[in-house]
């Protein structure tokens, strides 16, 4: 008797195993089939339209924002120019803070009085904005005295 060896459940064959039987070839006439392409083929249409139009929309956009971006660079870049010259223009910066805040407070509260310490406090910070707070802490004055 032939001894005849146990089949090894976890070994792949290396080959697949054609039993002969032919496979069922699809029919192109198959009306589900049919619907299922014009299904995809209509998906497919209005992605593509969607996109297309995500596309000019985005564009559009992106340009708007380049110009933008290159308008407020501009901007930025004289303001900083203007910013770094202010000394030049500090009497009247000065000035025109006072006045303009000294203004507005004494028409708020109605008191002129009110408006002249508003107006000075302002033409104080504008001061301070422009030629920079010298340090008159306890320790600086006395090094400023002579010895």
């Amino acid at each position: 008797m032939a001894e005849q060896a146990s089949p090894d459940w976890n070994a792949t064959p290396s080959t697949p195993t054609n039993d002969g039987a032919a496979s069922p070839k699809k029919s192109t006439n198959d009306p589900l089939l049919q619907s299922i392409k014009q299904f995809v083929n209509l998906t497919n249409s209005a992605l593509s339209t969607f996109e297309q139009a995500t596309d000019e929309s985005s564009t559009m956009v992106v340009s708007r924002l380049r110009q933008l971006g290159t308008q407020t660079r501009h901007i930025a870049a004289r303001a900083m120019s203007t910013y770094d010259h202010r000394a030049q223009y500090g009497p009247q910066i000065v000035a025109g803070t006072a006045v303009f805040m000294g203004g507005i407070m004494a028409l708020r509260t109605r008191r002129m009085p009110v408006g002249v310490v508003a107006g000075g406090l302002g033409g104080a910070a504008a001061y301070g904005n422009i030629y920079g707070y010298e340090d008159h802490s306890a320790p600086s004055w006395r090094n400023s005295l002579p010895k």
